[in-house]
């Protein structure tokens, strides 16, 4: 009976690992490594099986062990086309399976509802229906067979040498070592090492991490290196000889626009013009300042938001919205806050739900006086969609009493997608057609400023939250690339001799605070993490934290960094590491 259990376990595992391996299309994995993915996970696929087949001689030993028997079978492939159905969205979407970031957004129900298509959502619904029935069924096959069979006392002794051997297998052999999350990863891909680990081996692992405070004591490096650090990253104050002088790019007292894009990446405004799918955003950077080497400070909306209108990092812990305990973190520099007191009118937009990760708290708390959402607009699984908010955003602003300070979040280029009417199409190939639609909707607001008289008054700044891994090139510089994305400075306010501008300086968005507070409200302080893209003194680089990875990105440097690895081997580690510090002491300082 153990050793079938073992065998049924050993097969569900590679079962499991097959589905994710040949439904993966973003991108498609080549048939010659297949076997190699399912071959790296073998053995932490012996490890689940050996695990569950200890538990499975225990319960022969037990009184009515057929029906506990034939309830365990059932919770445990319950559980484990649970974890993989999660692990197929979160592959799909964050290129990752279950990880500790993934588990903090189950606090957000709703949101990961929202993400799934109707189509999906039938299918899960139909998935979840027949894995209940199969269950049932198998648990009435166990019962028939467990209770056909007697079990002896000299049959009880048969079950010691199998836990042991069962042991050994759990362990991963009999080396001094025990097998590790690692063993399954062979290759520098970190798809195919994703696809290559179990999925139930990967959720143990996740919840067996270090404790947050464990984490955060081993992150800390001395204090003259959190120093060395921030100025490295701030870059100096000063030309040689003392100069310090910034040129005028934007017309003093203008009204402002910061349109937030959703989960768009770079690379989609730099395909092939014959094919471009946004050509509202390519017009507005022409007639602007375009950063084609802006970098997002995390993988996140709400960490994205923090970087925008308060020049704060992606914090290595977890995201700081998602803890407005720690808000004070953010050093009371708060972008809509400082225009208001400047006597400018506040207004945030944002079609979907502000409870997700305390979105409508901290819009308010950081000075926008009024955060509009449109309830009784709804059209999408997210909210309102964006060309529909296009035409409520138009309308509301060309009523704002003048110099306004007004933020449009974007939603449509969310999955699921819905916005695109055939959604048997490819996830890469509905982002794209949700980029088209989001870019039409932003060209609807631009014509609309137009005709209102309200675009020369006007500088607009286009920004994208973070990007995503669905339709990036698999390159030498993934890593980077994941987090370049669209930054952009335009209107009818810029200069004329800096339209048409793009800059090779690599920034990042946490730097748009100190620019626009300098180039609009003359306010030159000097900002713990953000600095001035004018300033030609800016060095040049942008760091983007995600979960347990930092990402440096520098001219012709690629490099990137795990966490749990805290060796000081090279400068730029030296750099991350001491600039992390000081974020996470800075984080918990109250």
């Amino acid at each position: 009976m153990s050793a079938i259990s073992f065998g049924l376990a050993l097969l569900s595992q590679w079962l499991g690992r097959t589905l994710l391996i040949h439904i993966q299309s973003n991108p498609e994995i080549p048939p010659s490594i297949k076997p190699t993915l399912q071959s790296a996970g073998l053995q932490q696929d012996i490890s689940i099986s050996s695990y569950y087949s200890i538990i499975i001689c225990i319960l022969l030993l037990l009184p009515k062990r057929a029906q506990l028997i034939a309830i365990f079978q059932g919770v445990f492939l319950f559980l484990q086309s649970i974890v993989i159905l999660i692990d197929y969205y979160l592959l799909k979407s964050w290129s990752t399976k279950i990880n500790r970031l993934a588990l903090d957004y189950i606090a957000y129900p709703q949101e990961i509802v929202n993400s799934v298509g109707t189509h999906e959502r039938f299918y899960i619904v139909l998935f979840l229906v027949a894995l209940v029935l199969f269950c049932l069924g198998l648990g009435k096959l166990i019962l028939s067979i467990c209770n056909s069979s007697k079990l002896n006392f000299s049959s009880k002794w048969i079950q010691f040498p199998l836990v042991l051997i069962f042991i050994v297998g759990a362990r991963g052999g009999i080396a001094s070592v025990p097998l590790s999350l690692g063993s399954a990863q062979k290759t520098n891909n970190g798809l195919y090492n994703a696809l290559s680990t179990n999925s139930l081996w990967n959720l143990f692992h996740a919840y067996q991490q270090p404790t947050l405070d464990q984490n955060i004591q081993a992150a800390l490096m001395p204090n003259a290196m959190e120093k060395s650090a921030l100025d490295k990253y701030m870059g100096p104050d000063t030309f040689p000889g003392g100069l310090k002088r910034m040129p005028q790019i934007i017309r003093k007292g203008s009204n402002i626009i910061i349109v937030v894009l959703e989960g768009i990446g770079e690379h989609w405004l730099e395909r092939d013009p014959s094919e471009s799918i946004t050509p509202n955003l390519l017009h507005l950077a022409q007639d602007g300042m375009w950063f084609k080497k802006a970098y997002a400070a995390g993988d996140r909306t709400d960490k994205g938001l923090a970087a925008i209108f308060c020049g704060y990092p992606s914090q290595p812990v977890k995201g700081i919205l998602m803890d407005p305990s720690k808000w004070g973190a953010l050093h009371q520099q708060f972008l809509p806050s400082e225009f208001q007191k400047q006597g400018y009118n506040t207004n945030f937009y944002y079609g979907g739900d502000l409870d997700f990760a305390n979105m409508g708290t901290f819009l308010k708390f950081v000075g926008f006086q009024k955060v509009n959402t449109y309830p009784n607009s709804v059209n999408s699984k997210w909210g309102v969609n964006d060309l529909a908010m296009s035409n409520l955003v138009l309308n509301d602003i060309k009523q704002l009493p003048q110099p306004f300070f007004a933020s449009w979040l974007m939603i449509s280029s969310h999955e699921p997608y819905d916005v695109v009417e055939n959604q048997d199409l490819s996830e890469t190939e509905k982002l794209k057609l949700s980029i088209r639609y989001s870019d039409a909707a932003l060209g609807k607001l631009v014509d609309g400023l137009k005709r209102s008289n309200l675009y020369d008054s006007t500088v607009i700044v286009v920004v994208s939250d973070h990007s995503k891994s669905v339709g990036l090139p698999v390159t030498e510089d993934y890593e980077q690339e994941f987090f370049r994305i669209p930054l952009m400075i335009s209107g009818g306010p810029i200069r004329d001799m800096y339209r048409g501008v793009a800059p090779h300086l690599i920034v990042s968005q946490t730097d748009l605070y100190a620019t626009l507070t300098e180039q609009m409200l003359g306010k030159t302080d000097k900002m713990p993490f953000s600095r001035n893209m004018i300033y030609a003194n800016h060095p040049g680089m942008a760091i983007s934290f995600t979960d347990n990875k930092a990402v440096l990105a520098a001219s012709g440097y690629r490099h990137y960094l795990f966490m749990d690895a805290f060796g000081l081997k090279t400068p730029s580690d030296s750099l991350v590491l001491g600039l992390q510090s000081q974020l996470i002491r800075d984080y918990f300082k109250k």
